[in-house]
């Protein structure tokens, strides 16, 4: 017959390793593959604005092996655009889909600073808020931008997602995790972002290819064409 005492160390002996499996695969594991669904909103829009039901609702990022590729399709599927973002040499293949006409744009670090201006250089502030979105623990930043008319902007992010520099190619390159709740600004409209699910799983290699079809141009020519689409949605 085992006393008391002695069966309480053996569960416990037993228990242990259990426990400390749990921690680091369970609570400390971090996703290196899947998809993660966005919910879009244009909090300084119009929502009675001529352009208004044509604004996307939805974004996509899918990624593997440090690689990205977002997703957005606006005006009932008229207007596409798929970024294709390498994380390990930094570089980008932003593809634009417009009535018929279909562009690729390969860009480089030096190239990105077109697409971020409207967003100054912020500065990042760091909190101990934490928070869950969409089942993941997240950490909350604060950016600062070093324009007057430029409302502060939270970011929370996350640590569990199997991603190096995973924001390099943005306004909030120095953020160290993947943003699952934020705000940017792109040609004049202001977008939010929120994370409503991360699904992971396998993701097909073929969406980290550049489309053949696409014709090949420099990144001045896809901002300017960018830059006419969307302007008239600010209408």
């Amino acid at each position: 017959m085992i006393d008391p005492t002695t069966k309480l160390l053996i569960i416990t002996a037993l228990a242990a390793p259990m426990l400390s499996g749990c921690g680091s695969n369970l609570l400390e594991s971090k996703v290196g593959e899947g998809v993660i669904e966005y919910a879009l909103t244009f909090p300084d829009y119009d929502p009675n604005g001529i352009m208004a039901g044509m604004l996307p609702e939805r974004t996509t990022v899918s990624f593997s092996d440090n690689m990205q590729v977002a997703e957005l399709s606006a005006g009932m599927g008229i207007f596409r655009t798929t970024m294709v973002v390498d994380g390990v040499d930094k570089a980008i293949d932003y593809h634009l889909s417009l009535m018929g006409k279909k562009l690729v744009a390969h860009m480089l670090p030096r190239d990105m600073s077109v697409f971020n201006e409207e967003n100054g250089t912020p500065t990042i502030l760091y909190t101990q808020d934490m928070d869950t979105i969409a089942g993941y623990p997240c950490k909350r930043a604060i950016a600062v931008f070093n324009k007057i008319d430029q409302v502060e902007v939270d970011l929370w992010y996350t640590d569990r997602i199997k991603l190096k520099d995973p924001n390099w190619f943005g306004p909030f390159a120095e953020v160290p995790g993947v943003l699952l709740r934020y705000s940017v600004v792109q040609y004049g409209m202001r977008m939010q972002l929120d994370a409503i699910s991360v699904s992971p799983g396998k993701v097909d290699p073929a969406k980290f290819k550049v489309k053949k079809e696409f014709e090949k141009v420099p990144a001045e020519v896809l901002h300017h064409e960018l830059a006419e689409v969307l302007g008239t949605f600010t209408m």
